[in-house]
């Protein structure tokens, strides 16, 4: 079949749903941005729409503000990349200590491209709170459904994450849960699963967590720190980057 100038094949494709009949330009610009061949852009587009209609959902767990970034931020960029629509819940912005947390993780969500609420638990005290830290999952999860959600691993030695994983294991199952590394406080962790990254991912990831500024005085927090992570788990899965987790419970039907 010949194609006319004006009608591509590319373009053919973007014209099988009405929902991307008039993403061609966006995708050309957004692929121009990104240093990507906008075919890469089209076919992640088709995948992740055609079918149901609606994008794929993820929801990152996190006990503090600035462990879903410490954690998977590149990862977060990436989804949000691909069209799935990432919420973030924040348990606690250790307000009684850090006025200024919550403004960053607005500043840090915005720069992520995700939404985000924070909840009033207080840190330190989440063992206390478990059973209503339980209740507010359960009804967060019977307001939205996940295909994909991502917690604190279940080596983390805070006590905060512990009970928000433990918890996150009883309200949510019906979909994949993840745990994410938290280098400085996993003395051991079983990573069997990596989710690769680009550069892009990583620069942005490393933009969000620069937001926190009442944060940098932790030794770990800091870019080059960042970076050898995701270096490292990159070399375990032989891409330039990645993030590592520990697989909690993967829900397969979606993939076959």
């Amino acid at each position: 079949m010949a194609w006319k100038k004006e009608n591509k094949p590319a373009q053919f494709l973007l014209s099988i749903t009405a929902a991307h009949g008039d993403d061609w330009a966006a995708l050309k610009t957004s692929a121009a941005e990104q240093g990507r061949p906008v075919s890469e852009l089209v076919r992640e587009a088709i995948s992740d729409k055609v079918g149901t209609g609606e994008p794929r959902r993820a929801l990152v767990l996190s006990p503090h503000t600035d462990d879903a970034e410490l954690g998977c931020g590149g990862t977060i960029a990436k989804l949000v990349e691909r069209g799935w629509s990432v919420h973030v819940i924040y348990f606690s912005a250790v307000a009684e200590r850090y006025p200024d947390l919550a403004d960053e993780a607005a500043a840090s969500g915005k720069i992520l491209g995700v939404t985000h609420e924070i909840l009033d638990f207080y840190t330190r005290q989440f063992p206390r709170d478990r059973q209503e830290i339980l209740q507010a999952l359960c009804d967060h999860s019977c307001l939205r459904s996940y295909e994909l959600v991502f917690t604190p691993a279940t080596t983390d030695i805070h006590q905060d994450h512990g009970v928000v994983t433990a918890e996150a294991l009883r309200a949510f199952r019906n979909c994949t849960l993840l745990g994410y590394e938290l280098p400085w406080n996993n003395l051991e962790i079983e990573l069997n699963c990596f989710i690769s990254l680009e550069e892009r991912h990583v620069r942005k990831k490393l933009k969000a967590l620069d937001c926190y500024d009442s944060q940098k005085h932790n030794p770990y927090f800091d870019p080059k720190f960042f970076r050898s992570v995701v270096r490292m788990r990159g070399v375990q899965l032989a891409v330039p980057y990645a993030e590592g987790f520990e697989t909690l419970k993967v829900r397969l039907d979606g993939m076959l």
